[in-house]
């Protein structure tokens, strides 16, 4: 209620509109206000254009943190060179990747059962063989050129001609079958090379986590900024025409308080002047 306290203090007024200035219509002002709807409608407004110019400032503000955040990620993004390829978010490239090993489990389960231990060992031989396929995967991504990459394809290339030994050695002894066994140890050989190879793809076409998580958080702001914006679009109609309405009302009192057009257009500027103060 502050702007109706200070129209309340001012000195009587001559409704012919004799008053000069600005001053001069805060006594019929404080009139206009003298019903209690009208007064109302008119802090809400001074109340809604202050929440909107707050919105405003919000709204830049973190228009602003949105924009830097994406300079950033796609800083980092050309840093490690993927800007171009790599298509996946990190959560998701890593998803599909454990997938791939965890669907060569049963198979590498047969290698592990080579050794002829009890259930529990054989399938904690079983995740070595599976962590090791896919530290493997993330070398060969990681690596991306130079002898490391070599050494790593090497490595890999021999663990899994290993593991289709061991399926081979297996599937022998429990069948009696060398060639059934050899059969099948190659099928599940390929299969598990196929696994490999699905999961270096997928890992070549995944951001890094650095990468991912500045997109995330880019995405995150920007869609904040939208929610913002609307609210902001939307609380401007809403006030707009609210404000529509409440000039209405003062053109309607300024007919009664003035006799001249220029004094009744003076005092709707006035009131504006008011409503954005």
């Amino acid at each position: 209620m502050e702007s109706i306290e200070r129209i309340a203090k001012t000195p009587p007024f001559d409704l012919n509109g004799d008053a000069i200035g600005g001053d001069g219509y805060i006594p019929v002002m404080r009139d206009f206000l003298a019903k209690p709807r009208v007064a109302r409608d008119f802090q809400d407004l001074k109340a809604d254009a202050q929440r909107l110019r707050a919105l405003v400032q919000d709204t830049d503000r973190l228009t602003a943190t949105a924009a830097e955040a994406e300079l950033e990620a796609g800083r980092l993004a050309r840093v490690g060179d993927e800007h171009r390829h790599q298509r996946l978010t990190f959560g998701l490239g890593v998803l599909l990747a454990t997938l791939f090993v965890a669907l060569d489990a049963l198979p590498a389960n047969l290698a592990a059962q080579t050794f002829g231990l009890d259930v529990l060992p054989t399938w904690g031989i079983t995740a070595v063989i599976v962590g090791a396929l896919a530290a493997g995967m993330w070398a060969v991504t990681h690596y991306k050129g130079g002898w490391r990459r070599g050494v790593t394809i090497a490595a890999l290339t021999v663990g899994l001609l290993s593991i289709g030994a061991l399926r081979y050695w297996f599937l022998w002894v429990t069948a009696g079958d060398a060639l059934a066994a050899v059969l099948e140890a190659v099928a599940l050989t390929v299969f598990t090379s196929m696994m490999v190879w699905l999961g270096i793809l997928v890992l070549s076409f995944t951001r890094s986590r650095a990468v991912s998580a500045a997109e995330h958080t880019s995405r995150r702001l920007r869609k904040k900024t939208e929610k913002l914006a609307s609210r902001e679009v939307e609380l401007g109609r809403r006030l707009d025409a609210a404000k529509t309405e409440f000039l209405a009302d003062a053109q309607l009192f300024s007919f009664r308080a003035f006799q001249s057009e220029s004094r009744r257009n003076q005092f709707l500027d006035y009131v504006r002047a008011e409503l954005d103060r």
